[in-house]
């Protein structure tokens, strides 16, 4: 996927907060939908986020089908789910919202380059 020539600063970041579920989704969904509805690169900051469930991740799927969707400051909570599930192969992860706003290395090796995504295996 190539990356569009956008400035950083007209890039939306959408910064949801607390449990992400089926209970909890529906405004964080809406805005996601508008926001990929308009933009061609959409930013999730994760930072304030507790908890997601898979509505949560079927919505970010979905966004992930209509615009260039990158997730920043994924917390290791949901990094977790995202492994289980397999979604960090899929989604595109970034260590904070400055790296997604002008990534310098395709996702998925700033993903890897980033200790703070990385989660430590059990010895």
């Amino acid at each position: 996927m190539a990356i569009p020539d956008i400035p950083p600063t007209d890039i939306p970041v959408l910064t949801p907060s607390g449990d992400l579920d089926h209970a909890t989704i529906a405004p964080f969904a809406e805005a996601l939908q508008t926001a990929s509805a308009h933009h061609p690169v959409v930013i999730v900051d994760l930072s304030a986020a507790t908890f997601g469930d898979s509505t949560f991740l079927n919505t970010l799927l979905h966004c992930h089908q209509l615009t260039d969707l990158r997730l920043a400051a994924v917390p290791e909570i949901l990094l977790r789910v995202m492994e289980i599930t397999g979604m960090h192969e899929v989604l595109r992860l970034y260590p904070n919202v400055e790296a997604a706003q002008n990534p310098q290395l395709p996702a998925s090796e700033a993903s890897a380059a980033n200790k703070g995504l990385r989660r430590s295996e059990p010895e």
